[in-house]
């Protein structure tokens, strides 16, 4: 309703506002509050979703690898590492995009902790390679413990911990091939080089991710204290592949 004060119209008819102005009466559109959405921002929004769903299940999977210990935006950086994986490959249609048609090698690198890279943290890179049956070998090249780690202050013992997880990214669900660890106490010296082998038991799998990771522990006697946190805590995907 508008109405007419000393010359001027106030108030609202239909969608059409009245104020004062100064010496001046105003008619402005009152704005929508629903913005109409297009078939491309639906499509656009539905690929979020997925990219969105997608992190969500790598940050899961690998919960017990980084132990929450991670800077404040690591949910944000993986969502945009997804997105990259879907866009990795243009021919599909927006809207329709999944990560086992994208790139999923564009998560190679992503570090659960933007403080400490992986690879600032260990001087050595272990090689991953994949067999189209799903199957994944790693070789752990020969280290030196003095000069192929960066070893924090009051640090005894590393733990060097590869995690290898098969991916259903559709059915939004995973599963761990498996785990190996190693423990080195900083005086051991040099140690020879393995290579690890991980079959797959099942091959309802969309894709694998191999993460690499360091714990630093003290050990004073029987006890043993967790040096870790959110300022030191390297954890890096090192591999990924589309089955």
């Amino acid at each position: 309703m508008a109405i007419i004060e000393n010359g001027y119209l106030r108030g609202q008819i239909g969608n059409l506002v009245n104020r004062k102005v100064g010496y001046k009466n105003v008619v402005q559109t009152k704005p929508s509050d629903k913005t109409k959405q297009t078939r491309w921002t639906e499509a656009a929004a539905s690929d979020f979703g997925t990219a969105s769903a997608a992190g969500s299940l790598i940050r899961r999977a690998f919960r017990q690898v980084f132990h929450n210990l991670h800077d404040s935006e690591m949910n944000t950086r993986l969502n945009k590492y997804m997105q990259r994986v879907l866009r990795g490959n243009g021919k599909y249609d927006p809207g329709y995009l999944r990560v086992s048609k994208g790139n999923i090698q564009r998560l190679v690198d992503f570090q659960f902790n933007a403080k400490c890279h992986i690879y600032d943290y260990v001087y050595a890179e272990p090689q991953v390679s994949f067999a189209p049956s799903g199957t994944t070998t790693i070789l752990i090249p020969a280290l030196d413990v003095q000069r192929n780690f960066n070893n924090p202050k009051s640090c005894s013992h590393i733990t060097l911990k590869i995690d290898v997880i098969g991916f259903h990214f559709s059915g939004k669900c995973f599963k761990l091939i498996g785990t190996h660890e190693n423990e080195y106490q900083l005086y051991d010296g040099k140690t020879d080089a393995q290579t690890l082998v991980f079959d797959v038991d099942d091959s309802n799998y969309e894709s694998i991710l191999v993460c690499l990771s360091v714990t630093y522990i003290t050990k004073n006697g029987n006890y043993s204290f967790l040096i870790n946190s959110k300022d030191l805590n390297p954890a890096g995907i090192i591999a990924a592949y589309n089955l």
